[in-house]
């Protein structure tokens, strides 16, 4: 989602500009590669919980996760993930009052995460 978002960012802020980065700039995607949220080409996934609810759809993958004494909304690409199995994910990006159109549900707060590692199959 993260990378989605710079994409779009980066689309739109070049939009009828020719402009090029300065000399030994990073790309975007480099900048991202090198961010604390991800290592070693994969995702450093500092967070761990259960999942309560998993609804896959098309695209994504909407999870319920108990963590620590609360229980919070994911959503990430596609995967089969089981209930009552136990993940690792990421930090990921914090969405308020986030309407899903797909199961026409509304979330409070929900944490898209760009990817979700089964630690422990139910």
């Amino acid at each position: 989602m993260r990378t989605i978002i710079f994409s779009l960012l980066f689309a739109f802020s070049t939009l009828g500009m020719a402009e090029t980065l300065p000399q030994g700039h990073p790309s975007i995607q480099q900048a991202l590669d090198a961010s604390p949220s991800q290592n070693n080409g994969g995702k450093v996934l500092v967070n761990e919980g259960t999942v309560i609810n998993a609804v896959p759809t098309k695209n994504y993958t909407y999870l319920k996760v108990q963590q620590e004494g609360e229980k919070i909304w994911l959503a990430t690409q596609r995967q089969e993930v089981a209930e009552g199995a136990l993940i690792r994910y990421g930090r990921g990006v914090v969405m308020k009052n986030f309407y899903s159109n797909t199961l026409k549900k509304e979330f409070p707060s929900i944490l898209f995460v760009q990817a979700v590692e089964v630690v422990k199959k139910q």
